[in-house]
């Protein structure tokens, strides 16, 4: 039977097509309508075939196809190669024509900290998601719900509490209360945590001492969790994060700050609500950062 070839348009991780080489299986785990996990249980991670609908995103590869929910089949068995990726019996990834995504690091300097009004900024971005279908935010009478809300927000409060102290023995055990905490493929405590990480751990930020803190809790405790979840917060943790939040965050380092409603409106359309909780960990985190006087600005917990 010929192969139907897929043509890979752009991947943030070229570096898979060479690292995997050596991988000769796995199999598709998750299908939706635009995006594909593939599992690979001998390295316990998992690449993403993105549609052309998905902006870029770390451990993926973005096909020129518009939906893929009716091309790939949950089981169906992988193997990699140099020129591309072979799946099932009829399916081919063609990487003659993928490009690299690989954005510039961003760097948080001193003087970008001082003119920053991060306070304004935190407050615009808890207004986002008020408004959202976060768990943070839950208004309904499911009882479950209530109750993983006031949790989701007592370990949040608390995790911030810990952060302006310096608590670190508090702030692991926030991380661990938060972690695996909600529904979901990526659970509203992990999203939370990899919107915070990746605010907090920007090159230049007072807070990237506490990246070990963050990357000890979950390497012992991501059983606690999704694999793809998992995944998904320790490259929030080394700054590798989706086009859409790199492009918010990047307006932030820049001050380019005239277009942030647009940036906050494209993260919300991430899941159905990961976007919003990864907003609500980024808005604490500007309100985390230091001010012109050098001292934490006021919180207003929402």
């Amino acid at each position: 039977m010929q192969r139907q070839c897929l043509f890979a348009q752009t991947a943030d991780s070229a570096f898979y097509a060479h690292e995997l080489s050596e991988v000769t299986d796995g199999y598709i785990e998750q299908v939706f309508s635009r995006a594909v996990n593939i599992h690979l249980p001998a390295r316990q991670q998992i690449l993403t075939l993105l549609s052309t609908d998905c902006d870029n995103a770390p451990n993926s590869c973005r096909l020129a196809l518009e939906h893929c929910q009716n091309l790939f089949k949950p089981g169906e068995r992988v193997s990699f190669h140099q020129s591309g990726i072979e799946i099932g019996t009829d399916k081919r990834i063609d990487f003659s024509r993928c490009t690299r995504w690989q954005p510039d690091a961003l760097y948080l300097t001193q003087e970008r900290i001082n003119q920053t009004d991060w306070q304004t900024l935190a407050q615009i971005t808890w207004a986002s998601v008020e408004q959202s279908e976060s768990l943070f935010y839950y208004h309904g009478d499911n009882i479950f719900y209530q109750e993983m809300s006031r949790l989701l927000q007592l370990h949040r409060v608390q995790l911030i509490s810990a952060l302006r102290t310096g608590n670190r023995s508090a702030i692991e055990n926030e991380i661990s209360g938060l972690l695996g905490l909600g529904i979901g493929l990526t659970p509203t405590g992990d999203d939370y945590l990899a919107g915070l990480s990746a605010i907090l751990f920007i090159a230049g930020h007072s807070a990237v001492k506490y990246r070990e803190c963050f990357i000890s809790v979950l390497e012992k405790e991501k059983h606690k969790t999704t694999l793809l979840s998992a995944i998904t917060l320790r490259e929030a943790i080394e700054q590798r994060y989706r086009e859409t939040i790199y492009r918010f965050i990047e307006r932030v380092v820049t001050g380019e700050l005239n277009h942030i409603q647009q940036s906050i409106r494209e993260i919300k359309k991430i899941g159905s609500s990961s976007g919003s909780d990864m907003l609500c960990g980024m808005a604490d985190a500007f309100a985390l950062t230091r001010n012109n006087g050098g001292n934490y600005v006021d919180q207003d917990y929402h």
